[in-house]
């Protein structure tokens, strides 16, 4: 019965769609700026895009956001399917979207060359990096360049005189995250390791944080910042993301590191844990007062749960209310770390199917960490492949961490991969 209520809804959301040519009149039109979207070349779910404009000698930074809940109603099928997902899954051999696969592909992602609703923050900056001026609208825009990640980066690097712009972007964007770091952020930027599949072979692909990366991170964490701030401003229920604790003591313990891969993991040690709240609380790590996710909303339920209150308030309509939101907050907690642990679970298989088969690589490790120094369990960093793992460590040696040395894979038994120390570093 309700995957049929879902395929009505679907059909009226796309009858509807066609009808109105793609245009709604009521928001404000901003298909004349030159808009970019940047994700990886199979990615389905574009969330975002962004925009530059040019206001007599200032630069006006637009961060356009999908905006589903404009097709949608709270409470229906399809936002009853969403909320009991939370999220979508990513597995490596298979994808559970939380919206209709159809409805992503055709009306809510920002595909490019065609006009889509979105909500958009306009935000002028001091030289600084603080905010000068923020706008918050319902609009209609048209990506006109839809980038991978390499693509971004050259335009980056290059800027050419007639597409300049993500390389002003990038610089506004770097000076906003100045400002942060200059407000008590932490920032980890490396590679890491992911294992892809395809036809059933495991391969493990390296994720650079290049200048396109960071440039669509600082962008999605300006809008969360920023957008929190208008719905705590006006009292517009939401679950905001929250990170009060940072171990201090911790963090005095890894300035002696010269080993920026220890150093690295032991500074997210220090960080406190992240959850939704229904009260706006700092998030310590990225240095704001207040934060929210909000950028996602096609493939996160706490998103479009904002994506909703932000429509319903510009258009003047009901709030869901508060106690619907917290209770919203506690489920979105709880399945999302389900969600989690299924990933890393999904992970884990097939790298213990990616080990097997290379089980002839003698691999050179860093000793990041010992769960049971008895039992020989550790933490191991793989430095050629960016990523470490819990595993069974074999060796006479005593070792110490942050150690580094060369092991090869023997076996897994109980979802636990054994390695043996084959020699130390030189």
């Amino acid at each position: 019965m309700c995957n049929k209520l879902i395929d009505n809804e679907v059909k009226n959301i796309i009858s509807r769609f066609k009808q109105t040519s793609n245009i709604n009149t009521s928001v404000k039109d901003l298909t004349h700026l030159k808009t970019y979207s940047i994700d990886d070349s199979k990615t389905l779910e574009i969330d975002d895009a962004i925009s530059l404009e040019k206001i007599a000698y200032q630069h006006k930074l637009w961060i356009h956001i999908a905006s589903p809940t404009s097709y949608f109603e709270y409470q229906s099928a399809i936002d009853k399917k969403a909320r009991k997902l939370i999220s979508t899954v990513y597995l490596s051999t298979n994808t559970y979207y939380m919206l209709p696969e159809i409805l992503i592909n055709d009306v809510f992602s920002l595909s490019d060359k065609e006009k889509r609703e979105s909500l958009s923050l306009g935000v002028i900056f001091n030289e600084d990096g603080s905010v000068g001026s923020t706008e918050i609208v319902q609009s209609i825009i048209k990506v006109d360049f839809r980038l991978n990640y390499t693509e971004a980066d050259e335009l980056i690097d290059y800027a050419p005189k007639e597409e300049e712009d993500l390389s002003i972007i990038s610089k506004i964007l770097q000076s906003r995250k100045c400002w942060r770091m200059n407000s008590g952020a932490m920032e980890i930027l490396e590679s890491f390791g992911k294992i892809i599949v395809e036809d059933n072979n495991p391969t493990l692909k390296i994720i650079d944080p290049t200048l396109s990366r960071q440039l669509i991170s600082e962008a999605m964490i300006l809008y969360g910042n920023l957008i929190s701030n208008f719905t705590k401003v006006n009292s517009i229920p939401v679950p905001y993301r929250v990170q009060q604790s940072i171990d201090k003591v911790c963090n005095d313990n890894i300035q002696d590191s010269d080993n920026t891969i220890l150093y690295n993991f032991m500074l997210k040690k220090t960080m406190g844990k992240s959850y939704y709240s229904i009260n706006p609380m700092p998030h310590m790590s990225l240095g704001l007062t207040s934060y929210l996710h909000a950028t996602s909303p096609i493939r996160r339920y706490a998103d479009l749960l904002v994506n909703y209150q932000l429509n319903r308030y510009l258009n003047n309509k009901d709030l869901i209310s508060k106690e619907d939101v917290e209770k919203m907050t506690l489920d979105i907690n709880n399945q999302g770390r389900q969600n989690i642990m299924r990933y890393r679970e999904d992970q884990k298989y097939w790298l213990i199917k990616w080990f097997k088969r290379n089980s002839f690589i003698e691999y050179n490790v860093i000793l990041l960490n010992w769960v049971n120094k008895y039992k020989n369990i550790c933490i191991l960093y793989f430095i050629e492949y960016h990523f470490s793992t819990i595993c069974n460590l074999k060796s006479k040696k005593n070792l110490n961490i942050g150690q580094s040395f060369n092991v090869q894979y023997i076996v897994n038994n109980n979802d636990i991969i054994y390695f043996e120390l084959i020699s130390f570093s030189k």
